[in-house]
């Protein structure tokens, strides 16, 4: 039997929709090795008639709780690494696409450290054993050089729950 974590994924409902738009949060677990991070992605569903162009890099805001309610602290960690280029994709009606939007450019704790990374929104978070809620906005701004179907507003997403276990941090 494997000591190696489950890949654990989170997500939450819909939010209501915005301008033909709902979002929604999804959060991965990742075993790196010898680092363990959280990715993040909105997914995003059209309820409109026409499709609709987003961009990849949404103006994202997020603020992560503990179990009692309390904001937690953010993490001072180094970044490196290049920042890839915005691109466009169109989500045709009635369907829904996933962007990444966690700060992969940062350095992940190793294992040792007895840490999971969650970043996102210019925030780093390392994150013990323990129950978080995680609440985030996303802002897609008008892109006078995008595509004219680019959809601009703001989804206030629905929360997520994330739950770091001791058998993720556990040192193989």
């Amino acid at each position: 039997m494997s000591k190696e974590p489950t890949k654990t994924t989170v997500v939450n409902g819909w939010s209501e929709p915005v301008n033909g738009l709902s979002g929604r949060l999804r959060v991965e677990f990742e075993d790196l090795k010898p680092g363990l991070r959280h990715a993040v992605y909105p997914e995003l569903r059209n309820h409109s008639l026409d499709p609709v162009a987003v961009t990849n890099q949404p103006q994202t805001h997020a603020e992560l709780y503990d179990s009692s309610g309390k904001p937690v602290s953010t993490s001072g960690l180094p970044m490196s690494g290049p920042i890839p280029s915005p691109q466009w994709g169109v989500i045709p009606r009635d369907a829904y696409l996933g962007i990444r939007v966690d700060m992969q450019t940062l350095g992940v704790p190793t294992r040792e450290r007895g840490t999971v990374l969650l970043a996102v929104g210019g925030k780093p978070w390392e994150l013990r054993a323990g129950k978080y809620l995680l609440k985030a906005t996303i802002t897609f701004k008008d892109d006078k050089d995008g595509p004219p179907n680019r959809w601009v507003g703001e989804l206030a997403l629905p929360p997520v729950e994330v739950v770091v276990t001791t058998e993720m941090l556990a040192v193989n």
